[in-house]
């Protein structure tokens, strides 16, 4: 009676432990699953927060295109238009100093303005290249109508020196004369109509 009895006490005690075991598995999994739950849901919030960051990176740095371009368009009707000596300044050269602009930024500015007006830049090129790339799309593009213009040359310019020994020195070097005037005009348009200004008033004068 006494081994009946222990075998019963020994059968239910394993069967308890056994029980007690797939609880404790079942209790694992329960927290595994959890614990994935939270892991996926940080990483959804994650990616929806850097989604959200991205979208407002893009618009301000839109917002900040948008507004260089007005900047541009700005700059060259000052400039065109001679307005800077409505306050006095002198020069063109004076009136950006005061806003602490690189002479280089402003007439790069100034080239981008003017190749939107002459249709060979646009805007919404600008918004997706950015500035340097558009720079150097504005040089690519000079550089394509330089070639042009050598291969379908214009007629010669006829014009009088004061000096001869310029006049020697140009006759000399007929090709990189003409080289320096297209580079000039190219590169240094600015600085042609500074020269311009300058000219028209001592001629005045």
């Amino acid at each position: 009676m006494s081994k009946k009895l222990d075998l019963q006490v020994q059968r239910r005690n394993l069967s308890d432990n056994i029980n007690l075991s797939t609880e404790g598995n079942n209790t694992g999994v329960i927290l595994t699953s959890v614990n994935s739950e939270v892991v996926i849901n940080e990483q959804n919030s994650s990616l929806e927060y850097f989604k959200e960051l991205k979208r407002k990176l893009m618009i301000n740095l839109k917002d900040e295109i948008h507004a260089k371009i007005t900047v541009m368009k700005i700059l060259k009707e000052i400039n065109d238009k001679v307005l800077y000596i409505q306050e006095g300044y002198k020069t063109f050269s004076a009136f950006i100093e005061e806003f602490n602009l690189a002479r280089t930024q402003v007439y790069g500015y100034i080239r981008m303005a003017s190749a939107i007006d002459e249709g060979i830049l646009s805007e919404e090129y600008i918004i997706q290249n950015g500035i340097q790339n558009s720079l150097l799309f504005i040089r690519s593009a000079n550089s394509t109508n330089i070639k042009k213009s050598r291969q379908n040359p214009v007629k010669p310019l006829r014009f009088q020196l004061k000096s001869q020994e310029s006049y020697d020195f140009y006759k000399k070097n007929s090709k990189f004369t003409s080289f320096v005037l297209d580079e000039l005009f190219i590169e240094k348009k600015d600085w042609l109509e500074t020269l311009m200004k300058k000219f028209n008033s001592l001629r005045d004068h």
